[in-house]
């Protein structure tokens, strides 16, 4: 099941590729196959890789979940020190390594799932999960920093997945339902406010509510792309 959903799926995305950004390569003077073959190569390199994590023993999961937590964080850090981290569209996220570019907040996601994941088994081993307090410490501040770190980088999209895998997994060990809605309410408010302290990111959610007049050049360009290729 999961090799033919990520067959399926590799598959699709490689045609979507091809389609979508054909066009894109070929006005910026490169072969419209420029960015397939990339992706290409990153199935090619991610697919033998996928294949051995599934074959290791959780052991090895939980023993690089400490390092992969403070790799993500150091590279979080060095994304914000000016001449380090590489900008597009006004947030920064990655790192250029020479030819290729590294984006912590993604090693970030995997890190928070497999530390969270190794924090909370250690403890309900120890039968310290009967306290809700012991769920949240210190997984809370933990995912604080990492999403503080992101956020100072003008990222609210890993932002919010960040936090979705922080609740993902109070949801998975039982935390009680008072608390867990507290906490939803909590991280709700804090991203409404980041999405009304940006004039940008008002729009874009005033502009999904109220679409009236839109152009292919406003803010609601997605949107009214999306109707034309429909049509």
């Amino acid at each position: 099941l999961i090799a033919g959903i990520t067959t399926l799926l590799l598959c699709l995305g490689l045609v979507m590729v091809l389609s979508t950004a054909s066009v894109a390569d070929l006005t910026q003077g490169e072969s419209p196959y420029h960015d397939f073959k990339v992706q290409l190569i990153g199935i090619v390199v991610g697919v033998p890789i996928m294949w051995a994590a599934a074959r290791c023993q959780p052991r090895l999961f939980r023993a690089a979940a400490y390092p992969l937590l403070a790799v993500s964080a150091i590279g979080l850090f060095l994304i914000l020190i000016p001449g380090v981290g590489t900008s597009v569209n006004g947030a920064t996220r990655w790192i250029a390594v020479g030819p290729l570019t590294v984006e912590p907040s993604e090693i970030a996601k995997l890190a928070l799932a497999v530390w969270g994941a190794d924090l909370l088994a250690r403890k309900e081993k120890l039968g310290m999960l009967a306290d809700w307090r012991h769920m949240l410490m210190p997984l809370l501040p933990g995912t604080g920093v990492l999403a503080l770190l992101v956020m100072s980088g003008h990222d609210l999209g890993t932002t919010s997945i960040l936090l979705i895998i922080f609740l993902a997994l109070l949801w998975y060990i039982g935390t009680p339902g008072r608390v867990f809605v507290g906490l939803l309410i909590f991280m709700l408010l804090v991203l409404l406010l980041l999405v009304v302290t940006e004039s940008y990111r008002l729009k874009r959610l005033t502009g999904f509510w109220d679409t009236s007049g839109a152009s292919a050049s406003s803010v609601n360009w997605q949107a009214t792309q999306g109707k034309y290729a429909l049509g």
